[in-house]
């Protein structure tokens, strides 16, 4: 142990731990996913929408089916292509398969109609993490 804090204690040794720090501090400022998506741009301008944005917009879609209880969203773009990923808590009654064709013709038709994106739409992945228990039709007044 003591020849280790000797070592640390060098000068020599300092600046480059200290230099080696800085350098992964701005590696990691360069390599974090940017808050925005840009979806077009041209000599008009630029066009861009939030991850959070765009992933409430998503969830907005799975939550309007009557057997989704709650949905998360992720987007992640990866060689120019859209990879979504949806993470579903379902009622008991829910139709899985018919749940996920509908999402699938959904989310497509939002990044190609909502969004301008025909050619980016990558694979729909959908997740079932839950389920929840079937709402509660007559409410106490």
């Amino acid at each position: 142990m003591t020849s280790l804090t000797d070592f640390l204690s060098q000068p020599t040794v300092q600046w480059i731990l200290l230099w080696l720090l800085l350098a992964l501090v701005v590696v990691l400022l360069f390599v974090r996913r940017p808050r925005t998506l840009l979806l077009s741009a041209g000599k008009e301008g630029r066009l861009e929408i939030s991850r959070h944005a765009l992933h409430r917009l998503l969830e907005a879609c799975c939550e309007q089916l009557q057997g989704i209880a709650s949905a998360r969203a992720q987007v992640t773009r990866s060689h120019g292509k859209f990879r979504t990923t949806l993470r579903l808590k379902v009622r008991p009654d829910a139709k899985l398969d018919a749940i996920r064709g509908y999402l699938t013709e959904e989310i497509a038709g939002i990044y190609r109609d909502n969004l301008g994106l025909p050619d980016e739409i990558g694979p729909i992945h959908i997740e079932v993490v839950g389920v929840l228990p079937q709402a509660d039709t007559f409410s106490a007044r």
